[in-house]
């Protein structure tokens, strides 16, 4: 290649070509609209609905029940709305969680008011509930998110041509780009840290490049040649029972955060933080490599307080290794001050180990995790052994294989030994078989668990589970379940249905306790709706709460049911002559269709809408659909097809083919019909024979030669000719 620039003549073919270096040329974006494009909806408003129950009874007598409703508003315009979370129970105390103007949009957001944010790069350093403004960097509202993740690719191409990119010697990616200085879009490569081949070609399959790189697409990697960051500031809130309001502390909060990729393999975060009583700075990195993976951070405070995280996981052909350690040191005692607002609330150490391996056709793993926090059930209502309930150290392997594995039938063996503190074990055998058909999936599990003194215990358990999978347009599921041992009995049954106007659950389970005599039942359950507009069109339901939704509304073939295809897999079912919510994940865009479930015939336009959806947004997609009935026959004149010859039914009409064939389409409600005697002038052409279900007829050959007339010397064949 040259240094600037060079420039070839052929005067035998009248040929100039022109080579300039590649330093010179402009680099092409692999990805050239970065951000999702505007919403489709202007002005919306969400109001999603859930609420919860739960209770026990016992034969004692004693009984406890609560129940609560949780609500999530937006009132949205466009890329920006007012949200707000909020719920009440049973003993009347309504509490607002979170109010506050939000606003997301090409990769910038702020959030103004009552809001609990979330923590983007600290390890230590919290993202408390306050009062106040965070404005961040954002990944919800761009495109490329997948590309970003990884490692930028760039090749120069003197020509229009193909690249490749291999992994090990496979192809895992391909595509023809133009000529010049060209990013590639690397959103479908997998993820990790390995070396890729890159390959160029021009568009006759001659080579014209190759080299190597190391390729690395990490999701907790900062993108590269960004930078990522947020700021955070106001009055840290305290929630209480008598208040509708979080309290507001007497104290400020302020926090700082930056990270940045070094390298393809390597990015570095760090975190500043302050409040009244406390100023603390954090440092982390991440590393990755092919089959490694450490990420270390350290957390220094102005009072003294200090600490560490170290992660490792390594990956290899053999064995999985996993490592983590915490730790929080020399944090003062500030709980004397009610009002101040500490970063770092105490002191903290964890640590966690976790090797796994495929061994003798299975999967066996070991982990080991020690903490500072001991586990305490403090309840009159729970005895438990004290070892057993603050176990610091935790130590199980593991060991689990499949036994049988057919298309109908699973079988899985599992064994596993726990270590509590070095004193208490407890070892456990299960052997599981499970049977699944269309609609039904049935299964029984034998246990077998004994402790370090030697006590053991079996349990013998059976569940069976009916799915409507496509026998209905709603989705619904009942699970039945049965456990007995030497002393206990256990019944359960599990039911959700989700359909057009929202979803419910419910949760029913006995036990019978023969040692003691106690006889407990629990019942609990859900329900999910939302009530949503979009400033003309008004709908409620939805078979999962999201924070945007799509309203359909459809004209015509009324009570007949369609299925809604988004990005074409199915997320919902909708009627005709109604409107119909379907709830979808805001920050995408969307391709809709609809597909009929009913069987028949339908006239209607069969479009694709796209729609780009931000929080709170409800956009609304019409279609006309009118249900057909095929009429179907042939026009004959003796043995001579009728060809070319237009045959009417109504105001419904055809046109025959070269074979005299005709196909005539009647827009109006499926039933069984016969049609009458044709009427062609003053005869009848009889049609004896005929097929009929509800959506079409077949009307058989009408033989314009056999039409009687109502003057019997008059002959249908000479008629007919007429």
């Amino acid at each position: 290649m040259p240094e600037t620039l060079a420039v070839i003549y052929d005067d035998s073919r009248f040929r100039l070509d022109i080579f300039i270096a590649p330093e010179l040329l402009p680099k092409q974006a692999a990805i050239d609209a970065p951000y999702l494009p505007d919403a489709t909806s202007d002005f919306s408003f969400i109001q999603n609905l859930t609420g919860a129950w739960s209770g026990v009874e016992t034969n004692l007598g004693q009984a406890t029940r609560s129940a609560s409703l949780f609500g999530s508003s937006i009132l949205s315009f466009g890329e920006s709305g007012l949200h707000s979370r909020w719920s009440a129970t049973d003993e009347g105390n309504p509490f607002v969680h979170e109010l506050h103007w939000t606003r997301d949009y090409q990769g910038e957001a702020y959030s103004l008011g009552l809001i609990q944010p979330e923590s983007y790069f600290s390890s230590f350093i919290p993202s408390p509930y306050l009062y106040g403004v965070h404005y961040r960097s954002s990944n919800n509202s761009r495109a490329d998110n997948f590309y970003r993740e990884g490692t930028p690719l760039e090749v120069n191409m003197p020509t229009r041509g193909r690249v490749e990119i291999h992994r090990e010697g496979r192809l895992i990616y391909s595509t023809m780009i133009e000529a010049g200085n060209q990013l590639l879009d690397t959103s479908n490569l997998p993820g990790g840290a390995y070396e890729v081949e890159v390959l160029t070609f021009d568009e006759g399959g001659r080579p014209l490049g190759r080299y190597t790189q190391f390729f690395a697409k990490d999701a907790l990697l900062p993108p590269a040649g960004e930078w990522s960051w947020e700021l955070l500031a106001g009055k840290p809130a305290r929630s209480t029972e008598l208040d509708t309001l979080p309290e507001q502390v007497d104290a400020y909060y302020l926090k700082g955060s930056l990270a940045r990729r070094i390298s393809d393999n390597a990015g570095v975060f760090s975190t500043l933080a302050s409040s009244d009583s406390q100023q603390a700075l954090e440092l982390g990195t991440r590393w990755i490599q092919e089959y490694f993976e450490f990420s270390p951070s350290v957390i220094y405070a102005n009072d003294g307080s200090r600490g560490y995280r170290l992660l490792a996981q390594l990956h290899t052909p053999y064995f999985d290794l996993g490592a983590g350690e915490t730790r929080i040191t020399d944090t003062p005692d500030i709980t004397g001050d009610s009002q101040a607002y500490s970063i770092l609330s105490r002191e903290t150490f964890n640590r966690n180990l976790t090797l796994s391996s495929a061994v003798f056709g299975g999967r066996a793993s070991i982990r080991h995790s020690e903490s500072d926090r001991s586990r305490i059930l403090d309840s009159a209502d729970i005895i438990l052994d004290d070892n057993l309930g603050r176990a610091e150290k935790l130590t199980t392997f593991e060991f689990q294989r499949n036994l049988l594995r057919t298309r109908s039938w699973y079988g899985d063996f599992s064994f596993s030994h726990s270590i509590a503190d070095g004193e208490q074990q407890l070892t456990a055998v299960s052997f599981q078989f499970r049977h699944r058909g269309d609609n039904w999936s049935t299964g029984s599990t034998l246990r077998y668990d004994r402790d370090s003194t030697g006590n053991g215990f079996a349990r013998a358990g059976m569940s069976s589970s009916w799915n409507d999978r496509d026998l209905w347009a709603l989705d619904a599921s009942q699970q039945f379940s049965a456990e007995a041992s030497e002393d206990s009995m256990y019944l359960g049954s599990q039911t959700r249905i989700a359909g057009r106007r929202g979803y419910g659950t419910s949760t029913l389970s006995y036990r019978n306790n023969r040692d003691s005599g106690l006889r407990t039942t629990n019942y609990l359950g859900s329900f999910s709706t939302s009530l949503m507009t979009s400033g003309d069109a008004f709908s409620w339901g939805g078979e999962r709460t999201l924070n945007s939704a799509v309203i359909v509304d459809i004209a015509g073939s009324e009570n007949e049911d369609f299925e809604i295809l988004v990005d074409g897999a199915r997320r919902g079912y909708a009627k005709g002559g109604t409107q119909t919510v379907v709830s979808l994940p805001a920050f995408r865009t969307y391709d809709l269709s609809l597909r009929p479930l009913a069987d028949g015939f339908h006239d209607y336009r069969e479009s694709h809408e796209t729609i780009t959806l931000y929080p709170g947004n409800v956009a609304t997609t019409d279609y006309a659909v009118q249900t057909v009935i095929l009429v179907l026959g042939r026009l004959m004149n003796g043995d001579r097809p009728m060809s070319n010859s237009k045959i009417s039914i109504g105001e419904y009409a055809a046109v025959t083919d070269e074979f005299g064939v005709f196909q005539i389409e009647i827009h109006g409600k499926p039933q069984f019909l016969r049609v009458p005697p044709v009427q062609w002038g003053k005869c009848e052409v009889a049609i004896p024979e005929q097929t009929a279900a509800e959506d079409w007829i077949n009307i058989g050959i009408v033989d314009l030669a056999t039409a009687r007339c109502p003057d019997q010397q008059t002959k249908g064949a000479s008629y007919a000719a007429k």
